[in-house]
């Protein structure tokens, strides 16, 4: 007698199973959440085709010199640091929906021009006025999950924006190798254009976005405060978070040139080991993110970050002195690491960051977050090139100091979370309440 067969679903392949549950771990949950997810889907589709071809379009087309796009770059950086408070706190008075409508028109406008930017001053006029809103979108996009999802879903729909996003680039940087192939300025231009256009799908999309009631006795301020940056211990996370970001700077910089300075390491490896980040951070953001809702969960994130990031370090240290084999093994131990910083920092941030802003001021808080972020970028690349002249020593120095920064931020958490409790038990008290 034969043992009976399995029919139906119980035959399907594992795998098969596995990438549907990922599949349908990628929707969000409620039409709020769903439209946010292809916001930033045909967001990061536009800005990765763009991406990929700006460099060469501005050097060829416009006739710019390298410094003259680094120096437009970096300008455009500087302007979008100065304005990210301000535009946070407008968003706090008049909503954060109107607001990032109107950035998403305005990136949509600059685009629109910048084919027919002809020299150097109207480049630095174009790129300026991105970089009004240019560190705008994120803080905006995030204080909109906030008030569209339930706060239990919040951390897990800005892990599937991010995974999105990551795909999205992906998607984009595909679209710009085309018109690279061509290598004429009419394609280029059309890269400009399908960025441009993005930016009014994404305000359309972002204009018809259905928002929960604010909670009970919560209206949009109607005076300025810039209280954020008087908050001490949501400075210090913010200050934190920036330096574990600095896995962007590892991945993007650090990790290429210390593969090209080793003599015994193909630089041909440099692409499979971004293809090895990226695959992976679309494939486990979501689940590094679960257990991020509370600030418990969040700061757990953010020490585990740290370790992780601690040991990438510690492997890059490792690379020269071994033979080529053993050295690919450990570039790619590192980079698997970094990718576990990145997973658990963005996990942790987003925690923090919601849990600790003050009510009816989210937005503000929520840009001050962002802005460590900003000047991480400024900062790092000069960090890490110093570390790429001391050698391992270096990297060893980096990943302690990292690796140091995770476990700082449980004890900055409680201290937050107890600052806040003091706030309440004040606010609730008829004495104090009367002589403030």
């Amino acid at each position: 007698m034969s043992a009976p067969t399995n029919a139906g679903p119980d035959r399907e392949p594992r795998a098969r199973r596995g990438l549907m549950a990922w599949l349908a771990a990628m929707v969000p949950k409620g039409r709020a959440g769903r439209r946010l997810a292809v916001f930033s889907l045909v967001d990061s589709i536009g800005t990765g085709a763009f991406l990929s071809v700006s460099a060469i379009y501005f050097t060829r087309s416009i006739g710019l010199t390298v410094g003259a796009v680094a120096f437009g770059l970096s300008l455009s950086a500087a302007v979008g640091l100065a304005t990210a408070i301000p535009v946070g706190v407008l968003a706090d008075r008049y909503g954060a929906r109107r607001i990032l409508v109107i950035v998403s028109f305005w990136r949509a406008a600059c685009f629109g021009v910048l084919p027919f930017v002809q020299g150097f001053t109207g480049f630095i006029i174009v790129m300026c006025l991105l970089g009004l809103v240019d560190k705008t979108a994120a803080p905006l996009t995030q204080a909109l999950v906030g008030r569209a999802v339930e706060d239990s879903d919040r951390v897990g729909t800005m892990a599937i924006i991010r995974t999105l996003r990551n795909a999205g680039f992906t998607l984009g940087a595909l679209m710009g190798s085309a018109a690279l192939a061509v290598d004429a300025r009419p394609a280029y231009v059309a890269v400009l254009l399908a960025n441009g256009a993005s930016f009014i799908v994404t305000a359309v999309i972002v204009g018809r976005l259905e928002l929960r009631p604010a909670p009970e006795g919560q209206e949009l301020r109607r005076k300025i405060s810039l209280r954020a940056l008087r908050d001490r211990p949501y400075l210090t996370l913010s200050v934190l978070n920036a330096l574990l970001t600095m896995h962007m700077t590892l991945l993007g910089v650090g990790i290429p040139l210390w593969i090209a300075a080793q003599p015994h390491t193909p630089r041909t490896l440099i692409a499979p080991l971004f293809a090895v980040n990226t695959v992976l951070a679309v494939a486990f953001q979501v689940r590094a993110s679960r257990g991020s809702e509370t600030l418990t969960g969040a700061a757990s994130r953010m020490r585990q970050a740290g370790f992780a990031l601690g040991v990438c370090c510690a492997l890059l240290a490792l690379v020269p002195p071994v033979p080529q084999l053993a050295a690919i093994a450990l570039l790619l131990l590192a980079t698997i690491a970094l990718t576990a910083g990145e997973l658990f920092q963005a996990a942790g941030g987003w925690g923090l960051s919601y849990e600790l802003a003050r009510e009816g001021e989210q937005n503000a808080y929520l840009s001050v977050f962002w802005l460590g972020l900003s000047v991480q970028q400024i900062i790092a690349p000069l960090l890490v090139g110093y570390i790429l002249t001391v050698g391992p020593v270096g990297w060893v120095g980096l990943g302690a100091l990292l690796a140091v920064v995770g476990l700082v931020v449980p004890p900055v958490t409680r201290w937050a979370a107890s600052t806040r409790q003091a706030e309440l038990t004040d606010n609730h008290d008829p004495a104090k309440v009367a002589t403030s």
